[in-house]
């Protein structure tokens, strides 16, 4: 996030002007950096001059994710009014804002977390609360949500695909947890693969894709596919969020604002699945 200082002739051309405040996506990283470069393709602007910059980087990632994640799984556009929405690790930076995004809409939100403490926290948002393990609440939920988003992939989906009732619809996001909360539940890793990679990632390009070519009801959402494919769409998405923030509906959840110097020991801090929130570097 930041102020354009430099542009090339096809960002010139596209209406990009030095001093414009803008957010930009790479795969390669340079987001820490105080300078960074980037494709037109990568990039949208903030309008806004109200929003703060460390918001801003909350929407257009997590909060941007949660929302196009509910977005998937609506029906023809209805709004999620007294639906049933399960969030798996609705403790994580995405979990929280599908959370506030779907309470937005009147749904009726259920949320997985690891730590009773976290439960705590997240009651107060008004959320049913379960354990992260499948095993413990599937059958609780099996074949009545409409909506699924699952941020963990914990048995490659199976356990969120059979919570869908026959009209619902499963938004995989990710694989975070099968490197963050392994110690949780049997399966997730591999202890002593180093000799031919690490299991886990093999896990999680299996699940990948499961999740895109082989299961019904099921939408795999990669953000930054969406951007390359839909440029003005996610655009007009983050106006939309920059309004909801502006209006007070929003409030992104930020963690911690740290300083360049500081990076590795908040991305330690943030593999522990403690942080409450985004983390955001301040150049």
């Amino acid at each position: 996030m930041g102020t354009i200082s430099n542009v090339g002739k096809a960002a010139r051309a596209e209406g990009y002007r030095i001093g414009d405040r803008v957010v930009g996506m790479s795969r390669s990283g340079g987001g820490n950096g105080y300078y960074a470069k980037f494709n037109t393709s990568n990039v949208a602007p903030i309008i806004s001059t109200a929003i703060d910059a460390a918001d801003a980087v909350c929407l257009v990632d997590v909060y941007m994710t949660a929302y196009q994640a509910l977005r998937i799984g609506k029906k023809d556009g209805t709004p999620l009014t007294e639906a049933n929405v399960l969030i798996t690790d609705g403790w994580s930076p995405v979990g929280q804002a599908a959370v506030a995004l779907a309470k937005l809409e009147g749904a009726n939100v259920y949320v997985t977390t690891t730590e009773s403490r976290h439960d705590e926290y997240m009651k107060t948002l008004d959320v049913k609360c379960l354990p992260l393990n499948p095993s413990k609440w599937l059958p609780k939920l099996k074949g009545k949500m409409d909506v699924v988003i699952d941020n963990t992939c914990f048995d490659t989906y199976d356990s969120s695909w059979k919570a869908l009732n026959p009209n619902g619809v499963l938004i995989c996001t990710g694989m975070t947890s099968i490197y963050s909360f392994k110690d949780h539940i049997g399966g997730a890793g591999c202890g002593g693969c180093d000799a031919l990679g690490d299991f886990r990632d093999y896990h999680a390009k299996w699940a990948t894709m499961k999740a895109r070519y082989m299961m019904s009801q099921t939408k795999y959402l990669d953000l930054y596919e969406s951007l390359q494919k839909e440029p003005k769409k996610y655009q007009q998405e983050l106006k939309y969020l920059c309004h909801l923030v502006e209006s007070g509906a929003l409030k992104p959840k930020i963690s911690e604002r740290v300083n360049i110097e500081e990076v590795p020991d908040a991305q330690r801090y943030l593999e522990t699945g403690k942080a409450n929130g985004t983390i955001v570097c301040l150049p």
